[in-house]
């Protein structure tokens, strides 16, 4: 069985469609849907979906409020071999079962698969990570590093894995360093697309309200998990990663500085 976790919070607008494309798949799913303290209609239609389907799991977030802690919820209830995660304005695509156990005959605790990225604004798709079939470790780390929802988990290998509950935003980058500490392997499945990323057109996802202090305490957690460190690929990766965030547009924006201030 594969368990898909989907956190949300006031998220009426999207998740319908995120649970309707959950229905919709075929094969031996366990949907975890976890309320982080919505106040909108949100639980209203995650309930209508659960007694529809018996495959549906409604959870409050049992852990701290945000998102990593509404993942943490799900993942301590998780019963699935095998684990991966899709946010609430994204959908999962048709045939994603199939997809995902198709890799399953190859050996490895972490696998990656391509996705599409939907640019509303543009009104157009990206096919994202085609042809990079191949093995991902720390001492190549490109678009392997960041995002659970493009990657299936070994349930047992992630038991005693969680998200940083201290932080809303980069979590996702330090859980899969957090799984490269403990096996050194991601595997890129190159197959058909499973999701669907639509965060790009949700003004309200954490990806477009980050703050300088949102940047600085990512900075400051990747810089105690490298100490934690003793292999020099992933120091090396976490100090090329912290080098981008210093320099990168998002921390300028965060703080309001212009690019040549």
């Amino acid at each position: 069985m594969i368990t898909v976790i989907v956190p949300y919070k006031d998220a009426e607008r999207y998740l319908g469609r995120c649970l309707q494309s959950l229905q919709d798949q075929d094969g031996d799913f366990e949907f975890i849907i976890v309320n982080d303290r919505s106040e909108d209609s949100g639980p209203e239609i995650a309930a209508a979906y659960a007694e529809e389907d018996e495959r549906f799991v409604l959870l409050n977030n049992e852990r701290g409020p945000g998102v990593s802690g509404a993942r943490n919820t799900g993942l301590d209830h998780a019963a699935g071999e095998w684990i991966t995660f899709i946010d609430s304005d994204d959908e999962m695509l048709p045939g994603a079962y199939k997809t995902l156990t198709s890799v399953l005959k190859q050996e490895a605790n972490v696998f990656q698969f391509n996705h599409i990225r939907w640019i509303a604004k543009k009104n157009r798709a990206i096919h994202k990570y085609e042809n990079q079939r191949g093995l991902f470790t720390s001492a190549k780390l490109p678009e392997a590093w960041f995002g659970v929802w493009n990657k299936l988990f070994r349930g047992e290998f992630v038991k005693d894995i969680r998200f940083d509950e201290r932080t809303q935003y980069g979590e996702d980058g330090l859980f899969i360093l957090e799984c490269l500490a403990k096996d050194d392997r991601i595997l890129h499945a190159d197959y058909k697309k499973r999701v669907c990323k639509h965060n790009l057109e949700n003004k309200e996802s954490l990806s477009h309200i980050k703050t300088g202090d949102d940047l600085l305490k990512q900075v400051h957690l990747y810089e105690e998990f490298m100490l934690r460190q003793t292999d020099p690929h992933i120091r090396i990766a976490v100090c090329n990663e912290l080098s981008i965030l210093w320099a990168h547009k998002r921390m300028r924006d965060a703080f309001g500085v212009k690019e040549h201030e």
